[in-house]
């Protein structure tokens, strides 16, 4: 399987920097060389279940303009395009998947995922190679996928696409999130119990990062594929912070030679550690491929080759008890890659 950086990213879902010409003057070398990490947590790491948890989310925050503008919706990725959204002092460009078979009459509530892509890709190509469009219609959910920030002669803003790097500032995008939540729920029906994000690669310490703020109070559940809290000397540090909502999250990583600036393992890994102690439920998947595509099949031709991921949104709806799941006790789906698992530290002994 070749890396990422080599492959087309019309072809990959998991890459971080093919293509880019943005990115500081670090290699792969400089990413932190730690040891691997137990396949478990040690028994004698401190860990803390809270009694206590928040049942229901907080309502939506406000849009920082005022008055919310109307929003493009359609099914696919190029009528879903909201090409001019303002939030704060900024314009910015995202998509907003509405599948043909929500009934804007209807009184039911549809879950509504985030959708972060990697560094050098676009909304465009993150909802090509997610299967956004027909898992959208498939599974009933809504999607809103964020292209990075641009500034006015077309050059990213973050050098790594979001803004997760110490010389960053995280202000103008953790607005647009609240921006974006706050008018799609004003403008469709969202059950505010089934908001879940997704991301990849860049996107995936970008949706780390948000879920060390607040806005973590919003979430009922992530995946993190190919994330983590990424650590690179005198350039990116992240560390976690808790939040009183211990939201279900999927670790997704590809093994030993996870590697692209970031040490991808060691990154998925602390997180991982991190969500355990902290009382999150959590599922891991490693597989052996890399910072690359993970070999993920669809369980029938007629299936996603994310259901996977879906299907662990649907079970993990907002307020469940910390470090529980359904999937305690029933186990992963039939369909679950060999290479997932529940830590052990979750399970009854």
């Amino acid at each position: 399987m070749r890396p990422l950086a080599t492959l087309s990213l019309s072809t990959v879902l998991l890459t971080l920097c093919s293509g880019c010409t943005e990115a500081p003057a670090v290699t792969a070398d400089a990413a932190l060389d730690a040891p691997a990490a137990e396949a478990d947590v040690p028994a004698d790491r401190g860990r803390v279940v809270p009694t206590e948890w928040p049942r229901t989310p907080p309502s939506p925050p406000p849009y920082s303009l005022g008055r919310c503008p109307v929003l493009r919706t359609g099914p696919d990725s190029a009528t879903a395009l909201n090409a001019d959204f303002p939030t704060g002092t900024s314009r910015r460009q995202f998509r907003l998947l509405v599948p043909r078979n929500y009934d804007p009459a209807g009184s039911d509530r549809w879950p509504l995922v985030f959708a972060w892509h990697w560094l050098a890709g676009t909304g465009e190509q993150m909802v090509r190679e997610a299967d956004l469009e027909r898992s959208a219609e498939r599974y009933r959910f809504l999607v809103v996928v964020p292209d990075q920030q641009r500034d006015a002669s077309d050059r990213a803003v973050n050098t790594f696409t979001w803004p997760f790097l110490l010389s960053s500032d995280p202000r103008p995008e953790q607005l647009f999130f609240d921006d974006l939540l706050a008018c799609v729920s004003g403008q469709l029906r969202v059950d505010s119990a089934r908001v879940h994000g997704m991301g990849v690669s860049a996107g995936a310490l970008w949706l780390t990062a948000l879920t060390s703020t607040p806005r973590a109070e919003y979430f009922a559940s992530v995946a993190v594929l190919s994330g983590g809290l990424g650590y690179v000397p005198s350039v990116l540090r992240m560390e976690y912070t808790p939040e009183p909502n211990k939201f279900p999250s999927l670790v997704l990583w590809g093994g030993p030679t996870d590697r692209l600036i970031v040490n991808f393992e060691d990154a998925s890994q602390r997180l991982r550690d991190a969500l355990l102690d902290d009382g999150h439920f959590v599922v891991t998947c490693t597989h052996d491929r890399g910072h690359a595509l993970p070999p993920i099949e669809a369980p029938t031709p007629e299936e996603s080759k994310f259901v996977f991921v879906w299907r662990f949104y649907s079970d993990h709806p907002y307020g469940l008890a910390p470090a529980t799941s359904p999937w305690i006790t029933a186990g992963l789906p039939a369909f679950a890659p060999s290479w997932c698992g529940i830590p052990q530290v979750l399970l009854p002994r």
